[in-house]
């Protein structure tokens, strides 16, 4: 986001850190007045593992910041140097670390930008160790603010270390700094970030829906309380994290932390269940279950992001557990508690259109309107009016967020657009940009998930996000299918019901059967 130089303030006569934001958001009108404004509030934190700023403005269209000048280096390169390190130097980096920002949080600020670049390692030492900055205060949003991304559509946050409600336009607080935390712990430990894709996009997707990796796979030696406690701080839902950053680092320790957060170990463990993001059970168990994500694009040096394993229960035992598991599940069928409540009255019907050369039973309540929209044309299968969204009229997004915020229910469903221009003859590759293109608002990202088959036609399937507003946003997946012409099919569903709507979108592709 910016170069720093050393220089010199003439006053004073003492060197100075001094930051040179880059040009396009010195431009930025809205991020200039903010910029000035949090880092004066920056300056009024004082803490010894802060870095003191002594100054922030604007001088001939250039915004600069001014910091104590700390001779050293920060982690990013020390990383680089030397790989993973010890886990008590960890230990005592990430204490310091999470020191200073509980104390950021305490007043009102949110750093959304944690990662090892900004953590200096002074040459100064005190007791045989190093001094620990954090910096970059002077670039973070008050805890207030409603969106990570700048006008300019770009993440305020280093997509190795962003929290998913930062990936979703969320509001955020001191908990996405956690998350953050949480990831540079796990890249301290293991030498490399926890989700290591080349590809932006598949790293944004991995954080939002992908399980972290295991710190044991790459450090056995490392107690396994240090994995859990990373684990738990990157839960995909903030309520499953602990309550600060501090009680992050005291759950690797060993300790219990204080506070409202997350109860260490969780109450449920024992039963086999965990909170978002977090493992019961044993690091390492062999007997184990996995859960594999969805094939995505590869990650980097090869490295994957990781599996779930819930530990399995031995011999006698496990046959008793099987058979009082079946049992009850027969009891719990019959009385139709385990019928999923998306097929609940709601019977398929047969979709046909006018220029859809194939037909699809789809749930009875996913209402089809088609409307003309640009040089094509689109049917919106759902229980709200979204043609004007998909046709990407510039007042629907925010329509479409009240609806999915008083019943989510009504925003989840199909769209097909029947002829997307720019899709033939295409590349893979370049047909992720074009949906993204297709998709309403500009904040649309799609990853490529590569070859399938839909029904009866060959396609492509990517996933992804389609922000509506600050705080709402829909996962989709779309499906290039291989028809004549050849066509777009986006399922969508608000984020907290994609997951459960998953096995509906699948059965509805795959009942697709052409009809030319």
């Amino acid at each position: 986001m910016g170069v720093v130089y050393r220089a010199l303030d003439v006053q004073l006569g003492r060197p100075v850190a001094l930051k040179l934001l880059a040009p396009e958001l010195s431009a930025n009108e809205k991020f200039r007045l903010r910029f000035v404004r949090e880092s004066r509030l920056a300056a009024s934190v004082d803490h010894p593992n802060i870095l003191p700023v002594y100054g922030a403005g604007e001088w001939s269209g250039q915004l600069y910041i001014v910091m104590r000048y700390v001779r050293g280096t920060d982690l990013k390169a020390e990383l680089d140097s030397r790989g993973r390190l010890p886990l008590a130097e960890v230990l005592r980096i990430l204490s310091d670390t999470a020191a200073a920002l509980d104390a950021a949080h305490a007043a009102g600020l949110v750093h959304r930008d944690v990662k090892p670049g900004n953590i200096l390692l002074s040459d100064d030492r005190a007791d045989g160790h190093r001094h620990v900055y954090l910096t970059d205060f002077g670039l973070t949003k008050r805890a207030t603010s409603a969106t990570g991304v700048t006008t300019a559509g770009h993440f305020l946050g280093t997509l190795d270390y962003v929290a998913p409600e930062q990936i979703r336009g969320e509001d955020v607080d001191g908990r996405a700094d956690v998350y953050a935390l949480a990831c540079v712990a796990y890249t301290l430990l293991a030498g490399h970030p926890p989700f290591d894709y080349d590809d932006d996009s598949a790293q944004l997707w991995a954080h939002m829906t992908e399980e972290p990796p295991r710190l044991a796979e790459e450090r056995p030696e490392v107690p396994a309380t240090v994995g859990l406690a990373i684990l738990a701080g990157m839960a995909k839902q903030r309520e499953d994290r602990p309550a600060s950053c501090g009680a992050l680092v005291a759950m690797m320790s060993g300790g219990a932390p204080t506070g409202d957060g997350l109860a260490w170990p969780p109450e449920d463990a024992t039963a086999g269940t965990r909170p978002t993001g977090a493992v019961s059970g044993q690091e390492g168990d062999d007997d184990a279950l996995t859960k594999a994500g969805p094939p995505g694009p590869a990650p980097k040096n090869g490295r994957s992001g990781g599996s779930l394993r819930m530990r399995g229960t031995q011999g006698p035992a496990r046959v008793g557990l099987l058979a009082a598991l079946g049992a009850a599940l027969v009891l719990l069928l019959a009385a139709g508690l385990l019928l999923p409540r998306v097929l609940s009255g709601d019977e398929r019907v047969t979709f046909r259109a006018d220029g859809v050369p194939y037909t699809l039973e789809v749930p009875e309540s996913w209402t089809p309107r088609t409307r003309e929209a640009g040089d094509s044309t689109v049917s919106v299968l759902s229980g709200a009016d979204l043609t004007a969204l998909f046709a990407d009229e510039p007042d629907a997004p925010a329509a479409a967020a009240r609806t999915a915020t008083d019943d989510p229910d009504r925003v989840v469903g199909l769209t097909i657009y029947h002829r997307p221009a720019g899709l033939s003859g295409q590349s893979p590759a370049a047909r992720v940009g074009t949906a993204e293109a297709l998709l309403p608002g500009r904040d649309a990202h799609l990853v490529d998930r590569g070859a399938t088959t839909v029904g009866e036609v060959e396609g492509q399937a990517m996933e992804g996000t389609m922000p509506l507003s600050s705080a709402v946003t829909l996962q989709v997946r779309a499906l290039v299918v291989e028809t004549e012409p050849v066509q777009l099919l986006v399922f969508f569903a608000p984020s907290s019901l994609f997951e459960e709507r998953t096995e509906v979108f699948s059965e509805v592709a795959g009942s697709l059967r052409r009809t030319e």
